[in-house]
């Protein structure tokens, strides 16, 4: 009897304390699964590059192995080289990569940039319609073209925005001792794409890298090279880390890596492809530090052509290619006739320091491959901005000295003598 009466009422009790508990109780949330960390989505690398980088295709062609690589994305601001270096100094990109020698090294100088180095290069040329109303075809003398295509009044496109194709045409045009104005002039204010575009609809002359003049020639592009070749036309690219300084925002290490990446071996491989399968020719020549170094280690020793000898750190020689990739400087001087004659080359200065000219040289003996010679005086000499070593058309090398007596304008050039 108990028992039944224990049994009937147990459920009374479960259910009071199933009440009580509820009621006594805090409600409990069941905890939530924690869900797995997202992958770190891809870094943003902002480029600011010239409009032929990205005109040419080369772009398109390499970036991807560098997105792949790092796990990022590459945003391209394509302008002229001179708004390029803009956002650089503005802090509104990471990296660049342009073709304006003399405003890269004011970047740099002014702290703009941390980091500098060689890519690749490629050539500027005098583009027009295929009857060349003008008659320039062929000259070798870029200035030259450009006198007649300014006498003629010949309709000539400019870019007309401070990229380095622009910085080139005036450079050319003040080689020229010309300063374009007129109807026949015309400043487009456009990208390299553009002006080719415009001189073409114009019948009428440009200046374009080779690169995107190719490029845009397979989408039919009719207008014609007529100017080539010529020194002043190198045209050298250089790519440069921001100064983090410039805010938070600038990312130091993807842009230290896009460097690094940019003149590793395998790039400048992907570099010197480019192009060859179109034109049977690369559009770029690699030209990074690694990429000399190697094809330098490759190729059999080519003999120098010019050699300092005497008090240097150490006697050092130059390749006619190797006095071509220095920086390019232009000078004028007057023959016995009274004609002026111009010339580009390596500065004389810049080759005695990077031979290490000692600290108390008082004289410099220029030496011709007959063994004529002549002294110049040290002092006098390292104040001349202008005055050059030109590589003359025939493969030999000049002095040019602007200012000094004419005959240390020393033809067949094969050795600095440093007393």
């Amino acid at each position: 009897m108990v028992r039944k009466r224990f049994l009937q009422i147990v459920p009374l009790f479960l259910a009071i304390a199933m009440v009580v508990g509820c009621v006594a109780q805090p409600a409990v949330t069941p905890a939530e699964p924690t869900p797995a960390e997202a992958p770190a989505g891809p870094s943003e690398l902002i480029l600011a590059t010239t409009t032929s980088t990205a005109d040419s295709g080369l772009l398109d062609y390499l970036l991807p192995d560098f997105q792949a690589k790092h796990n990022a994305t590459v945003s391209v601001v394509a302008v002229g080289s001179g708004q390029a270096i803009k956002l650089g100094e503005d802090g509104n990109a990471d990296v660049l990569l342009v073709h304006s020698p003399a405003a890269e090294k004011a970047f740099m100088e002014a702290g703009h940039g941390v980091r500098r180095e060689d890519v690749m290069y490629n050539d500027f040329v005098i583009v027009g319609p295929g009857a060349d109303p003008v008659g320039i075809a062929g000259l070798a003398d870029a200035a030259e073209a450009m006198t007649k295509i300014a006498e003629a009044k010949a309709t000539f496109v400019s870019r007309g925005d401070d990229s380095g194709t622009h910085v080139k045409e005036k450079g050319l045009w003040k080689a020229a001792n010309i300063e374009p104005a007129g109807d026949w002039y015309v400043s487009a204010g456009q990208g390299m794409g553009a002006v080719l575009t415009m001189a073409e609809e114009q019948q009428a002359y440009t200046l374009s890298d080779r690169a995107t003049y190719l490029a845009r020639s397979l989408e039919g592009l009719k207008l014609v090279i007529l100017v080539e070749g010529d020194t002043r036309l190198f045209n050298p690219y250089g790519v440069i880390a921001v100064n983090p300084a410039k805010g938070a925002n600038i990312k130091a290490d993807l842009a230290s890596a896009f460097i690094d990446w940019i003149i590793s071996m395998p790039t400048q491989e992907l570099i010197s492809k480019f192009g060859v399968d179109k034109f049977g020719a690369p559009l770029f020549v690699p030209d990074s530090a690694a990429w000399r170094a190697a094809a330098a280690e490759a190729a059999p020793a080519e003999e120098a052509a010019l050699k300092t000898t005497g008090k240097v750190t150490a006697e050092t020689g130059w390749t006619v290619a190797q006095l071509n990739g220095f920086e390019q400087l232009e000078a004028e001087v007057t023959n016995k006739s009274g004609e002026v004659n111009k010339y580009t080359g390596a500065s004389l200065v810049a080759l005695l320091t990077e031979a290490g000219i000692a600290a108390d040289a008082e004289t410099i003996t220029l030496v011709a491959g007959d063994g004529y010679s002549v002294d110049v005086a040290w002092a006098e000499l390292k104040g001349c901005a202008n005055c050059i070593v030109a590589v003359q058309d025939d493969g030999t090398l000049r002095s040019v000295l602007p200012g000094f007596p004419g005959n240390t304008g020393v033809k067949d050039l094969v050795e600095i003598g440093v007393k």
